[in-house]
């Protein structure tokens, strides 16, 4: 097997090796073949898909050189790359140097990668080159992030938009690369590696070269452990699960998975690729499958901010039907806003907050402390939840919190957070705010229990409060 990296060494070198963006070659190799190529063309989309790659085949198609050709032997075609050479001064140089005629090809070809790494100021300096080029130059420009470039540049360009690679093509190729290259790998493998890769070839190409050194035969059990990702068939199961409120199966598949290595927030990613995925295919399960989705996002926003991310993952998955079951299991939930959704017990007692009870509030302070937390809601529901399942109470210029778990005080302490906190408390009341956060020392265990910690999440974001049953 060659030394050299599969990626490079399968490299399309041919408008006929181009695989999944035939809608590009198409259009490339009519106005090629007659003659009315443009000056400047921009081609845009997903890393990995072949945006270079086919830069380097105009390149070579415009001064009619072939396949096996070098560019490295030609002077006349210059790489430049957008995030080391984004200066003003680059460009002007690059302005110098366009006037001069090629020194042995019909062309001089500017490929500037990642070009919207250019600065405004670079932009502007090569504006004026992009209105009046000379003749014998074409430019060339890649980006994976076109909305960053100028309109002004965009307008000068002729544009094409590449697609991710569809997971029939991307299968087909990895299987020819691996039948070509005698490594041993079964369908659901290259299933997997061309899920995981998301439509980019070159990432697909390089994980199947690395599995390629990890044993006699490269399995879906090979994949899943060297990339994290589980089979589709068990992320299918827990969607399954939750769909028929059957939460305890699908709490039950996540924790065997996180017990084998599973990373909480790549599953969670995983499950989301997965509806993406789902809704084109699935419309009787619409509507459950955008909630799910919604929930995954609270997930990630969330796990940042736990020391559990597996349990924050649960508490998502567990807001489809059959959340009661979990929290009957540790606590009742009182609160009449999900005496309809939880089928328990409702409850109704004051929260202990392990601090000295205080006066009822006024009617006027009720109303002020409601307003200041629905301010917070409209910038941020998750910190919003987080807030509503804590003690909040406003005394002069300081609003105190005083809240159960540690996550819940990393979470609402994080700068961005306490700011909101503080203009909003600020706002409503007509007076600079002063943030104090602390947690509920009073009858805390020494080790917080995983159900109960489950039952308090989910009881916050549901706005609810959980008291011993």
């Amino acid at each position: 097997m060659s030394n050299l990296a599969l990626y490079r060494k399968y490299r399309s070198a041919d408008f006929s090796e181009v695989v999944g963006q035939q809608h590009v070659v198409k259009t490339l190799i009519n106005a090629i073949g007659n003659g009315k190529h443009s000056h400047a063309y921009l081609l845009t989309g997903p890393r990995g898909v072949g945006k270079t790659t086919i830069a380097r085949i105009i390149a070579k198609q415009l001064n009619g050189l072939k396949k096996e050709d070098s560019l490295a032997d030609y002077l006349d075609i210059i790489e430049i790359d957008g995030a080391s050479n984004r200066g003003i001064d680059e460009i002007r140089s690059l302005r110098e140097k366009v006037q001069v005629a090629p020194a042995s090809l019909s062309y001089k070809v500017y490929i500037i990668d990642e070009v919207h790494m250019l600065t405004k100021e670079a932009f502007n300096a090569l504006l004026k080159t992009l209105e009046e080029p000379p003749s014998h130059v074409v430019f060339i420009f890649a980006t994976t992030e076109v909305h960053k470039l100028p309109d002004t540049i965009i307008s000068r360009t002729q544009r094409f938009d590449f697609k991710p690679i569809p997971q029939k093509d991307m299968i087909s190729h990895l299987r020819f690369i691996a039948d070509s290259e005698n490594i041993k790998i079964n369908d659901d493998a290259l299933l997997l590696i061309a899920q995981v890769s998301k439509g980019g070839f070159r990432d697909a190409i390089s994980l199947l070269d690395q599995l390629s050194s990890v044993g006699d035969e490269i399995t879906l059990e090979v994949v899943s452990d060297f990339t994290g990702l589980q089979d589709s068939k068990i992320v299918d199961d827990i969607f399954d699960s939750i769909n028929k409120d059957d939460s305890k199966k699908a709490l039950g598949l996540v924790r065997d998975l996180s017990a084998g290595g599973a990373d909480a927030g790549q599953l969670a990613q995983q499950m989301l690729d997965r509806i993406q995925a789902k809704l084109v295919e699935d419309d009787a399960n619409q509507t459950f499958l955008l909630g799910l989705a919604e929930n995954l996002h609270w997930a990630q926003t969330n796990m940042r901010y736990s020391g559990s991310p597996e349990l924050v993952l649960q508490v998502a998955l567990a807001r489809k039907g059959g959340f009661a079951k979990i929290a009957e299991s540790a606590s009742q939930v009182s609160t009449p806003e999900v005496a309809s959704t939880v089928d328990t017990k409702i409850k109704v007692a004051p929260k202990d907050t392990g601090v000295q009870s205080k006066p009822k509030p006024s009617k006027k302070d009720e109303d002020l402390l409601i307003k200041s937390l629905s301010v917070i809601k409209h910038y941020n529901n998750s910190l919003f939840a987080v807030l509503k399942g804590a003690d909040v109470q406003v005394d002069d210029e300081e609003v105190k919190v005083v809240c159960r778990f540690s996550f819940h005080k990393d979470r609402i302490t994080e700068q961005r957070n306490a700011s909101l906190i503080e203009k909003a408390f600020g706002k409503v009341y007509g007076r600079n705010m002063h943030l104090i956060v602390k947690i509920d020392s009073r009858n805390q265990p020494e080790v917080v229990d995983a159900q109960e910690e489950l039952a308090t999440t989910a009881a916050a974001i549901f706005g609810a409060e959980v008291i011993d049953g």
